[in-house]
C-alpha cells in the first residue's frame, strides 16, 4: 500500500482511508467532506494504517454541509427575512345603524418566524494504527464538535385593529306647534377592533451532536496527549419577534342636527393594542432557543495488531 500524505488542508470524501503510512506535513488538516461525484454525505471515517507520522501540528475534522467554513467552527446559516404580518381588521364604512354602529374587526396575529437550520451532527472517527511518530505529545487534534444551530427567523407584526363605524345621524322633524324637534339623537359610534398580537419568533435551530472517536493502537500512551473535541453544538438563538398591532379607533358619534343634543359620550371606544411578545411569554428568548446537541465520546484502546 502507498503512503497517504496530508499537506495543507486536504478534503477526503471516502469512508475508509487505508494506507501503509499516514503522513501529516506541518500544520496540515484532513477534512472529511462530501464531493459532487458521490451521491452521499459520509457520516464516518475509518483510518487503517501501519504508522501515523506528524511533523508538527495536525488536525482531523469535517465539513459536511457544502457551505463556507468548517462545520465545527461555523454555525448553520441564520434564517433571513421576516414572515408576513397579520392582516388588519375590517373597518366598516359609512354611517352605522341605530342606536350603535358596527365595531371594527380584530387584527390578526403576526405569523411565526421560520425555525432555524439545525447544525450538522459530527461524524464518527475510528483510527487503527500500529505506531505513531510525532513531534510532540499533543501533535494531533481531532475536532468533531457538533455544529451550532442557526438563528431563527423574524416573526411578523400583528395586524391593526379595524376602526369603528361612524354612528347614525340624528333626525329632526318640523312641528306646527313648536318648530323643529329632535326625533332621534345621534347614534353611537362603533368600538375599534383589537390589534393583533405580536408574531412569535422563529425557534433557533438545534445544535448538532458531537462525534464519537475511537483510537485503536499498540501503545495507548502515544495518543494520550491528543486533543479530542467532542462537545455538542449550541442551539441557535430565537429570531426577533414581531410587534403588536395597534387597536382601532372608536367611531365618532353620528352627525348632530339641531336641535338634537351633542353626545360626546357616544363616541366609540378605541380598541386595545395587541399583546407584545413579552406579555405573551416573558421567557421567550430562552423558550425559543434551539436545543443544544449531545456531547460525543472518545476512547483509546490497546491492540496487538493492525489489520492488513
Amino acid at each position: 500500500m502507498a503512503d497517504f500524505i496530508v499537506n495543507g488542508t486536504q478534503q477526503y470524501d471516502q469512508v475508509i482511508l487505508k494506507a501503509e503510512n499516514l503522513w501529516f506535513k506541518t500544520n496540515s488538516k484532513l477534512v472529511l467532506s462530501p464531493s459532487k461525484r458521490l451521491p452521499y454525505i459520509p457520516s464516518s471515517l475509518t483510518i487503517i494504517v501501519g504508522k501515523i507520522r506528524i511533523d508538527d501540528k495536525a488536525e482531523i475534522t469535517y465539513d459536511l454541509d457544502n457551505r463556507p467554513g468548517l462545520d465545527p467552527n461555523t454555525p448553520a446559516p441564520n434564517q433571513s427575512g421576516t414572515v408576513p404580518d397579520g392582516t388588519s381588521g375590517f373597518s366598516p364604512s359609512g354611517d352605522g345603524g341605530y342606536p350603535i354602529a358596527s365595531n371594527g374587526g380584530n387584527g390578526a396575529p403576526g405569523q411565526t418566524g421560520k425555525k432555524g437550520i439545525a447544525g450538522m451532527n459530527a461524524p464518527e472517527i475510528e483510527i487503527f494504527a500500529g505506531e505513531i511518530i510525532q513531534a510532540q505529545p499533543d501533535a494531533l487534534t481531532i475536532n468533531v464538535k457538533g455544529q451550532d444551530g442557526g438563528n431563527g427567523g423574524n416573526g411578523g407584526n400583528g395586524g391593526n385593529g379595524g376602526n369603528g363605524q361612524k354612528g347614525a345621524s340624528s333626525t329632526t322633524s318640523d312641528s306646527w306647534y313648536d318648530g323643529d324637534e329632535c326625533t332621534r339623537e345621534p347614534g353611537r359610534g362603533g368600538n375599534g377592533g383589537k390589534g393583533g398580537n405580536a408574531g412569535y419568533p422563529g425557534k433557533g435551530g438545534d445544535g448538532g451532536n458531537g462525534g464519537i472517536v475511537k483510537v485503536f493502537i499498540k501503545s495507548t500512551a502515544e495518543a494520550q496527549g491528543w486533543n479530542f473535541i467532542i462537545k455538542g453544538g449550541t442551539g441557535g438563538h430565537a429570531g426577533n419577534p414581531g410587534k403588536e398591532g395597534p387597536g382601532g379607533k372608536g367611531g365618532p358619534q353620528g352627525n348632530k342636527n339641531d336641535p338634537c343634543p351633542e353626545r360626546s359620550e357616544y363616541h366609540g371606544s378605541d380598541g386595545q393594542d395587541g399583546q407584545s411578545i413579552d406579555e405573551i411569554d416573558s421567557n421567550w428568548q430562552t423558550n425559543f432557543k434551539g436545543n443544544d446537541g449531545k456531547d460525543g465520546d472518545f476512547g483509546i484502546h490497546e491492540i496487538t495488531g493492525v489489520p492488513n
